[in-house]
């Protein structure tokens, strides 16, 4: 079969080259360094996307937004001017729902079916295999796309029927992944600000119910003085601004993801144009006056070393309760959007998105079992104490704040013996969904 893959970034790059054994591979590019790199592989060169889609029966595309694809398709010598009937697009990009549907839709039109496939990986993940892809598409496409897919990785899951339902996963994955993230650095930030060690700070928070991405794997890195992402800061603030459009469009309210989108724009706009995600810990880090690195910070007046274990409770609290609402938040809008929530369970737990929240709360709310959680007014004067704390070390915890003020609007609407899982209602009256049984 001949494949072809447009996109060679460092993501398309490794998932062109899962074909090179299995395939005849021929791809393009508008970098020609990338095009060369995957030509010494073996790989054909294709001289334009039309050329490319004449030859080839399959065409995989990964690039970073859905109007990059809208233009690479319909664009002068496009793929859609040298695509017959009979051909198969998948699109890998971490796009919108609605505008790869009209694309799917425009193509049909020539008798060309397509389906999107999502990546969730890192690219030296990918290269290895272990990629988990978010499939979409009808039956027939699904079934005829399936031996391709498997040449990426074993790791497919079907999202829906329709095309893009995939991309909407993704959506929801990586606006997971951000708030825990900023939220995470925020109070990192907040305890270096305090005077605990960036070293007490990761060891501590990746023993129990704070751990999440960014705890396993961004704050040890610090600890150590090495870099653990090199993803464009540009490209996250697309992917979540993309989140909190499918927020309105589906009516969820998703004041944490907003929060985080308004962060890491000021990130983006003070870093400049070639910024990294690994940038944001400076940015965190200044707006508390402070640095995370792996050097010993300075101890604040009222943060004696008998306090320590008192404030790494407080912050292991705070970073608990922003996951489990982000977890409510961002599976609401898929919910709303029309995935399943067993799906949305299965992807998020094995995904970037994931947190310790998360892995207890989604397949507690598919099965429909009640988990046991601290008392809400207990951990709302946690964090309480946590706010007053940054006020006086002087470290805006903005995430944390808005965590608060949800769970105190919560506290209002239940009874004075609520506990945290029982938020679950205020969720589901604010966007209009039910969770599970």
């Amino acid at each position: 079969m001949k494949i072809g893959y447009i996109g060679l970034g460092a993501l398309g790059r490794e998932l062109a080259r899962r074909f090179l054994l299995a395939h005849e591979l021929c791809v393009w590019d508008l970098n020609p360094a990338a095009c060369e790199y995957l030509s010494g592989l073996g790989a054909r060169v294709a001289t334009s996307a039309a050329e490319l889609g004449r030859e080839c029966d399959v065409v995989l595309v990964c690039l970073p937004r859905s109007a990059d694809v809208q233009r690479l398709v319909f664009g002068p010598d496009g793929l859609a001017s040298g695509f017959s009937k009979g051909k198969l697009v998948i699109d890998q990009t971490s796009g919108v729902p609605g505008e790869t549907q009209q694309i799917a839709q425009a193509l049909a039109s020539q008798g060309v079916e397509m389906m999107d496939a999502a990546v969730s990986a890192s690219p030296h993940v990918v290269a290895a295999g272990g990629a988990t892809l978010m499939a979409s598409g009808p039956d027939a496409v699904y079934e005829r796309a399936l031996p391709v897919l498997r040449v990426i990785t074993e790791t497919i899951i079907r999202c829906g029927r329709r095309v893009g339902d995939g991309q909407a996963m993704k959506i929801v994955n990586n606006a997971m992944n951000a708030c825990a993230r900023i939220g995470t650095l925020e109070v990192a930030a907040l305890g270096a600000k305090a005077g605990l060690s960036l070293a007490a700070m990761s060891e501590h928070l990746n023993r129990g119910k704070a751990r999440n991405q960014t705890t396993d794997k961004m704050l040890p890195a610090l600890v150590q003085g090495q870099s653990s992402t090199n993803f464009a800061l540009a490209l996250m603030v697309k992917d979540v601004a993309q989140a909190v459009a499918l927020g309105a469009k589906t009516r969820v309210p998703m004041p944490i993801t907003s929060t985080t989108l308004g962060l890491l724009q000021s990130g983006a706009n003070t870093q400049g144009a070639k910024a990294t995600l690994e940038d944001m810990v400076g940015v965190i880090a200044s707006l508390a006056g402070t640095q995370l690195s792996p050097a010993p910070t300075v101890q604040a007046a009222g943060s004696a070393q008998a306090e320590a274990a008192q404030i790494l409770a407080l912050l292991e609290d705070g970073v608990s309760a922003l996951c489990c609402l982000v977890t409510y938040e961002c599976a609401a809008v898929g919910l709303r959007h029309g995935l399943r929530l067993a799906d949305i369970a299965t992807v998020i737990n094995r995904s970037s998105g994931w947190s310790q929240a998360s892995r207890t709360l989604l397949p507690a709310l598919v099965s429909g079992e009640k988990t046991e959680n601290a008392s809400l007014r207990s951990l709302i004067d946690g964090l309480w104490s946590t706010s007053a704390l940054a006020i006086a070390v002087g470290a805006p915890v903005m995430l944390m704040q808005v965590v608060r003020n949800l769970l105190e609007q919560g506290a209002n609407q239940l009874p004075d013996t609520a506990d945290i899982s029982q938020v679950r209602s205020v969720y589901e009256s604010m966007a209009g969904i039910r969770y599970g049984n």
